[in-house]
């Protein structure tokens, strides 16, 4: 992020947030902690930290918390603010008073990195620009969505396993303690829900020690695809938009 690490207020009461400071920061954001009402409601009204989204407790769903919520909204006026719902899933008529004051986005505990750097994404940029493309300066037309799901790569006729951290119809990052060297052709085996499809793609970044191209990303590799046939592309487009609603309330 060439302009300096993006801001995001993170207001908690107590320390129900707290711990979340840390991994921001190792994701290359700027958390900005507040833990009282009127001096979070105050750094959003003063707009000098150009914020635009905010992760607030689920407990706000909690009727005595609730003007606390509509207090912060009110600080940010017409320049706006997404809230994110961050801890323990609450019931459905909590998530509906969430709804209710305008939260929209969640994150529900547990929750690993990628799914964190996912939602603050959306949350302060368009949803259809990614986290390599936003350093380019460029803009895509697909959503990059963070998984789980275990994978196998094909290179030179030998299969090695890898997690796919994240994923989209443009390419995938593969957690991988042997990531293949960048400009190399494979081929990575995805096992989604309507099948395994086999997709061709080529290495474009490498992240390992004494080389991290991105500190805060786990070792491995990024892959563009290459030919996506259209079974393949209607696959991972359909499990890509289920994995962007799962953090929609």
């Amino acid at each position: 992020m060439a302009s300096g690490p993006e801001r995001v207020l993170v207001y908690a009461f107590g320390s129900a947030l707290g711990d979340l400071a840390v991994r921001m920061r190792q994701l290359g954001y700027e958390p900005l902690v507040e833990d009282e009402p009127r001096a979070a409601a105050a750094r959003v009204a003063r707009r000098e930290d150009h914020i635009r989204g905010a992760l607030i407790p689920a407990g706000f769903a909690l009727p005595h918390r609730a003007g606390e919520l509509e207090q912060l909204a009110r600080s940010a006026g017409t320049a706006g603010i997404r809230f994110v719902a961050v801890g323990e899933k609450p019931g459905p008529e909590a998530e509906q008073r969430l709804r209710e004051k305008g939260v929209r986005l969640c994150l529900w505990s547990p929750f690993h990195d990628s799914e964190l750097r996912f939602v603050l994404n959306r949350t302060l940029f368009d949803a259809t620009r990614t986290f390599y493309e936003r350093d380019q300066n460029k803009v895509r037309h697909e959503m990059r969505a963070p998984t789980s799901l275990g994978a196998r790569i094909v290179v030179g006729g030998r299969e090695k396993p890898a997690l796919i951290y994240n994923l989209s119809v443009g390419g995938c990052y593969l957690e991988t303690l042997r990531p293949t060297l960048v400009g190399a052709s494979l081929e990575v085996l995805l096992p989604l829900p309507l099948g395994e499809f086999r997709v061709a793609g080529r290495v474009v970044l490498t992240n390992v020690p004494g080389n991290l191209e991105r500190a805060n990303l786990p070792r491995g590799m990024a892959v563009e695809f290459q030919r996506l046939v259209p079974d393949a592309r209607a696959a991972i487009q359909q499990f890509v938009l289920e994995r962007a609603r799962a953090y929609e309330l």
